[in-house]
């Protein structure tokens, strides 16, 4: 029998040349579902900082765009929606992945859903602070900047704004409707059925009803903690998951991530 094949939804790994570990439980994730994998959906910083220099792929990357390289050649479609740690995606996702990047949101049609995507950093109206330095930092006399750096200097830009503390706003709001739920009842209210988002790190799945609507709302979490992601299949529906298997251990260690 065949596999069943679906959409993947995952978002932040922000892997870096610290985290082979994470690395390979990643790619083994990815290797483990190839056969039941349509479509990969990357909502946004898949690396800790990402800069797509013409011709160049940071070898701390290799196994995981290698794997990503392996499902795009075996036809499962790529989907990647900037985060706020991903600067123009660059020539490997758009030519040697054949993927669609998205430096904003992203709406598509499932089986009936309308789906509406987006990393999720800058859905907070009120955080004003944020919104200024992200813009700021998405800007094309930046993108200029940074292409003129060269990627011999990628991982000192990082280091630089890793330091920011707005690089890395995740908001706790412990009272009243955060701000994430907020923002996927809007858009319910403009048509959608569902919102699918990242950033926040923290797996959420939530159900309303709206004017006689069942919408869905998925927040896929991360690859730090949770090691979680969302699943869909037109037979069984959207499914919020979590990726377990037997430890992975460094030789150079003797470190185990469970």
């Amino acid at each position: 029998m065949e596999p069943e094949k679906g959409w993947f939804f995952i978002a932040d790994a922000h892997l870096s040349e610290a985290d082979e570990l994470r690395q390979q439980m990643l790619v083994r994730f990815l290797e483990e579902n190839r056969d039941r994998m349509a479509c990969l959906v990357i909502l946004g910083d898949l690396f800790d900082f990402w800069f797509g220099f013409p011709g160049y792929l940071d070898p701390a990357y290799r196994p995981l765009c290698d794997v990503l390289t392996s499902l795009s050649r075996d036809g499962v479609r790529i989907i990647y929606l900037e985060g706020n740690h991903d600067f123009s995606m660059g020539e490997f996702f758009t030519e040697t992945l054949q993927g669609k990047v998205c430096p904003g949101d992203h709406v598509l049609e499932l089986n009936g859903y309308r789906v509406f995507l987006s990393h999720g950093d800058n859905i907070d109206p009120g955080d004003f602070r944020y919104r200024f330095y992200r813009g700021l930092l998405k800007s094309r006399s930046v993108y200029t900047l940074i292409r003129l750096f060269g990627p011999g200097r990628t991982r000192k830009v990082k280091n630089f704004f890793n330091r920011r503390e707005w690089m890395h706003r995740r908001k706790e709001h412990s009272a009243g409707v955060r701000p994430d739920e907020a923002f996927a009842r809007k858009k319910f209210e403009e048509g959608m059925d569902v919102v699918i988002l990242g950033h926040i790190h923290h797996p959420c799945e939530k159900t309303f009803v709206l004017h006689g609507r069942t919408c869905y709302y998925f927040n896929v979490g991360d690859w730090i903690e949770h090691f979680s992601y969302l699943w869909y299949h037109p037979r069984s529906g959207f499914r919020l998951e979590y990726y377990r298997q037997e430890s992975l251990v460094s030789p150079e260690k003797g470190q185990g991530l469970s």
